[in-house]
């Protein structure tokens, strides 16, 4: 009986984990995915030389190419997050595939190591700086999650990943269209990732409890959820506010951006006191990120 169990047409399926791909993609946040592949393409942009419309056919293979690959890095990223965060994220309440039970470590495992050679394989079809980048990119993510030496496990070390994160593809795009960072460009790219390292604690405002029990010096952990709302709406504005400084127009849409996202932050922060305002500030963060890429690659 046994033996026929095991043997039984449906089994290899489960097995093989096939049928767990939405529950992978879910997990790898394709919201986030999609985030990273447009930074991708906005670095790209700002290093298209001429603007989009002079990129031959060869040049949109190698950016096409290049946001797979980063694609594909940034799904094992988060997948690996997901793994070494799923304690905390189960104190936490979330309901994300890993931290709800449906999708088995040993798939997501799987998974993990199976995004990351796919993003190397084909980084390296564009040659040795890219590669390297990819295998940066790794690194960096592993570092933002791995054991006790996390850099989630402080403000500081967190904020600096996710920066030189939001460089890197930022700089792996514009390499990818053959561009070259000049001072202008740079500035813009490090605009958007300061943003990212500044706005990016918000996803942090309701998860005290889980990242407590973790280890995890978060902002709102140390400082509480109400002060560390306040620190980080004001730095927000700051932050888009020097912006302005860029003398490109790329730059200061860019910056007018950040400026009404984070008065936005100031807004809620004023007037909620509920988690619900705390998601909304996150929801503010991904949605100004999204405007500013998309300004920085209709302007290319």
């Amino acid at each position: 009986m046994t033996i026929g169990a095991q043997s039984r047409p449906g089994d290899a399926a489960p097995r093989l984990g096939w049928h767990m791909v939405p529950l992978v993609f879910a997990e790898c946040r394709p919201v986030v995915l999609v985030m990273f592949a447009l930074r991708f393409v906005a670095g790209a942009s700002l290093g298209a030389p001429g603007g989009w419309i002079a990129l031959d056919a060869r040049a949109w293979l190698v950016v096409v190419v290049g946001v797979l690959s980063w694609t594909a890095v940034t799904a094992a990223v988060y997948l690996y997050n997901g793994i070494a965060d799923m304690p905390g994220d189960r104190l936490n309440g979330s309901r994300r595939p890993l931290a709800s039970g449906r999708l088995p470590l040993r798939i997501a495992v799987i998974w993990c190591a199976g995004f990351a050679v796919v993003g190397i394989l084909l980084g390296a079809t564009l040659g040795v700086w890219f590669t390297a980048s990819v295998i940066a990119s790794l690194l960096i993510g592993w570092w933002y999650s791995a054991g006790r030496f996390a850099a989630t496990k402080h403000v500081w070390s967190a904020a600096l990943v996710i920066g030189l994160g939001g460089i890197l593809t930022y700089t792996a795009g514009l390499h990818a269209a053959g561009g070259i960072l000049s001072p202008q460009t740079l500035a813009i790219a490090v605009l958007l990732s300061l943003w990212m390292s500044v706005a990016g604690n918000t996803k942090d405002l309701g998860d005290i409890v889980g990242d407590r029990e973790a280890g995890r010096r978060t902002l709102p952990v140390m400082v509480g959820m109400r002060p560390a709302s306040w620190l980080v709406s004001a730095a927000c504005v700051l932050v888009g506010l020097a912006g302005f400084a860029i003398p490109s127009l790329a730059g200061r849409l860019v910056a007018g951006c950040f400026v009404l996202a984070g008065a936005a932050m100031l807004a809620m922060t004023a007037r909620g006191r509920d988690l619900g305002s705390k998601r909304m500030m996150y929801a503010v963060f991904m949605v100004s990120q999204l405007a500013a890429n998309l300004v920085i690659v209709a302007m290319a």
